[in-house]
């Protein structure tokens, strides 16, 4: 009897802490939708682009005749844009060109794309503008994919056939690098250039969105995933761990900075900030070294393709590299503390990497380029958004107007020739 008796009050004890376990857990939900909303995955799905698709032999590409919604960073105002009826961003056209038509096609992944800014004040469109009636400019921002080697392929496999009077081909310092070491590289051509890149970190599901291949835990279960307060804990964690490694990650490199005279390196214990001291500084691990090859060897295929296509026997071909706005503003360290690879003070100095090794490269092989940066250093307008790492309205036109001026001095009135 006094068995049973006792089982009954620790039966009784367990529904009292499990109830009152269940009755904090929703006090806390309530309390973290009043007053800390968090992006639930559901908000989250509803919010992102659902425009992408698969490829055979690029990571994604964009569906045509899309809406696509951004964010203006600095005002929070939606920004619409669609995608035409071949999936470029812009108005429809044909993919014949007419006999009294020029064409510019650029190359490139978010910054071309535009995000954060309307259909007309993204670059292409202030480009073409500029350039007057008979010219095209071509918005091939993310059609290939995040980084070089898709758009490589993208080039290739179809921005050729659009017969372009001018390639455009835009390299983003930060990351244009570092994408891609999220692909893989099947088949090889004669200047080491992928056939077919496949990723290692992103699908696209059947409806357009894409998504990371391992998801977190706290998306799996769909009453974790849509749960405020899980997400909030998650969020912090993610942070406590980030600023840990942040801080972890400063010390021990600090004390064990590897010096690599011949540029050799062993030690892999760093291997993301290796990335960065290989683009922003003078170090590069042996698993971090063979960004620069890879990249130049997407970009001599491309060179080669736009040459073997010409027709009027022109070198028609430009590189557009854009820097990251720490390069240039020293109030954005923030958004990037975790990387300790950046250098300190990166927006001082003189001619910093990768712009320098880049330009290196070029002048070797006789790549035409057009840096950016220290054009952008003289400019007395903010022409990146200050929340966000892309260009705002002004930064697109500013970059629109570099390019426009080039064209003039080296081309003449491109619609003419």
């Amino acid at each position: 009897m006094k068995k049973q008796q006792r089982k009954s009050k620790v039966g009784h004890r367990v529904v009292i802490i499990l109830g009152s376990l269940f009755f904090m857990a929703m006090a806390g939900e309530l309390i973290t939708a009043k007053f800390l909303p968090q992006k639930t995955f559901r908000l989250a799905y509803s919010e992102a682009i659902n425009c992408f698709k698969s490829d055979k032999t690029l990571l994604f590409t964009l569906k045509p005749n899309c809406t696509l919604q951004f964010e203006n960073y600095d005002t929070g105002e939606t920004v619409s844009a669609k995608t035409n009826n071949m999936g470029y961003r812009g108005e429809d056209f044909q993919p014949e060109k007419n006999a009294n038509e020029k064409r510019i096609l650029v190359e490139g992944d978010s910054f071309v794309l535009g995000f954060g800014v309307s259909d007309n004040d993204v670059f292409t469109k202030v480009l073409e503008e500029k350039l007057g009636g008979g010219t095209r400019v071509i918005n091939a921002g993310y059609k290939g994919g995040f980084g070089p080697d898709g758009y490589y392929l993208h080039l290739k496999n179809e921005g050729m056939n659009l017969a372009p009077d001018l390639t455009i081909f835009s390299i983003f310092v930060y990351n244009d690098f570092t994408d891609m070491t999220d692909s893989d590289w099947l088949g090889s051509g004669k200047n080491g250039e992928p056939q077919r890149i496949v990723s290692n970190k992103i699908r696209v599901d059947e409806i357009g969105y894409l998504l990371p291949l391992s998801v977190p835990y706290v998306y799996r279960l769909p009453i974790l995933r849509n749960s405020h307060l899980a997400i909030l804990s998650f969020d912090g964690l993610k942070a406590l761990q980030a600023k840990v490694k942040h801080y972890y990650d400063r010390i021990y490199f600090k004390i064990f900075k590897p010096q690599f005279p011949s540029g050799e390196a062993s030690d892999s214990n760093f291997l993301g900030t290796y990335f960065s001291n290989c683009l922003f500084g003078e170090i590069c691990h042996r698993k971090a070294f063979h960004l620069y090859q890879d990249m130049m060897s997407v970009i001599r295929a491309s060179r080669d393709l736009t040459k073997s296509k010409a027709i009027d026997g022109n070198d028609n071909f430009l590189i557009l590299i854009i820097p990251a706005d720490f390069q240039i503003y020293d109030d954005v360290m923030d958004k990037y503390k975790t990387d300790t690879g950046i250098p300190y003070h990166p927006w001082e100095i003189e001619d910093p990497n990768p712009q320098r090794r880049l330009r290196e490269l070029f002048d070797s092989e006789g790549i035409k380029y057009i840096d950016l940066l220290p054009l952008m250093r003289l400019s007395r307008e903010r022409l990146y958004f200050k929340k966000d790492g892309h260009f705002n309205r002004e930064g697109h036109a500013f970059s629109a107007t570099v390019v426009y001026n080039w064209i003039r001095e080296y081309y003449g009135n491109l619609s003419s020739r």
